[in-house]
């Protein structure tokens, strides 16, 4: 059990640990002990892995990482939550983006139309519900509720791997959990990055990042065209972020792995969708937008490893 504690956490308190393990063992307190035992020296253990303070710098540093990919994890996921829900509010209120020009009274395509407003109307309770799932957890985190906020990540991530079993059991394939996984990994990292011993997030900072995300994504998919071209509205998003950063960049080993990890997942889905969905392959626009993000989360991670060269050395 005491092997479940990384290497450097043993080295300080070895002697003390098994002294435990062995007075709760001579107390014979049975298997039930010994369970809460083996939960404890797991929580311990990884809480240790993903530490943020007392612990050497490296570890400090992957703590940190993982905390910021599920919180720019989780933020992807409002803004593709809260778009989508500006999209169907926009066909359901009668703006279709198709123009009306040859929609006349009557005719075929002015049905179509309709039935497609009348689609967009069931789907937006099916939008609200994707968005306060994926608003709920980093609204309590930011807001100092932190208990509440792994908890409803945790009930987020079983209810939507339910979902999947109910929906795909019958027709499961990788590609389907290429899809998924993305989306649901952020959740996991938040449930197992923001323990007890965690600092939590900046309200002062992530507040504005948080709303300003939710209203950017609002105005797009309410007014933003659906023609763009390319994988997706995000793979560009992830292209243009990479550039940003390094024009700002504070040489913060944590932010360039994170961010690599984020557009990763990003472009991880956005291929997995395309797969799918497209029988066609890619075209050259699409090629140059899988170039660029893979160049940049090249680029990304090499600045993190001089980063943490320099930073940790």
């Amino acid at each position: 059990m005491v092997r479940l504690l990384p290497r450097w956490y043993r080295a300080d308190r070895e002697e003390e640990l098994v002294g435990t393990l062995l007075d709760a063992r001579e107390a014979g307190c049975g298997r039930l002990a010994e369970g809460r035992e083996l939960l404890s020296m797991l929580g311990l253990g990884l809480r240790a892995r993903l530490a943020a303070g007392s612990a050497p710098a490296r570890v400090v540093a992957f703590g940190d990482t993982v905390r910021l990919v599920a919180l720019l994890g989780l933020l992807w996921g409002v803004m593709k939550s809260v778009l989508s829900l500006g999209h169907d509010l926009y066909d359901a209120l009668g703006f279709s983006r198709t123009s009306r020009l040859y929609a006349a009274p009557g005719s075929p395509v002015e049905a179509a139309m309709s039935l497609y407003a009348s689609q967009a109307a069931q789907q937006i309770w099916h939008d609200v519900a994707l968005a306060v799932a994926a608003v709920a957890p980093l609204a309590l985190l930011f807001a100092g509720r932190r208990r509440a906020a792994r908890g409803v990540a945790g009930v987020v991530l079983i209810a939507g791997f339910a979902a999947f079993l109910y929906q795909y059991s019958f027709s499961f394939s990788p590609d389907l959990l290429g899809y998924f996984i993305p989306q649901w990994l952020p959740l996991l990292l938040m449930i197992a990055g923001f323990h007890i011993g965690a600092p939590l997030p900046s309200a002062r900072k992530w507040w504005p990042a948080f709303l300003g995300v939710t209203a950017s994504a609002l105005y797009f998919g309410f007014f933003g065209g659906s023609d763009l071209r390319g994988l997706s509205w995000f793979a560009w998003a992830a292209a243009l972020v990479i550039p940003v950063y390094f024009a700002f960049r504070r040489r913060s080993p944590s932010w360039s792995f994170a961010l690599a990890a984020c557009c990763a997942l990003v472009l991880v889905q956005s291929l997995v969708l395309k797969a799918t969905m497209a029988a066609a392959g890619f075209d050259a626009l699409e090629l140059v937008q899988v170039s660029l993000v893979s160049a940049g989360i090249v680029a990304l991670i090499a600045a993190g490893i001089v980063d943490s060269r320099r930073t940790l050395s």
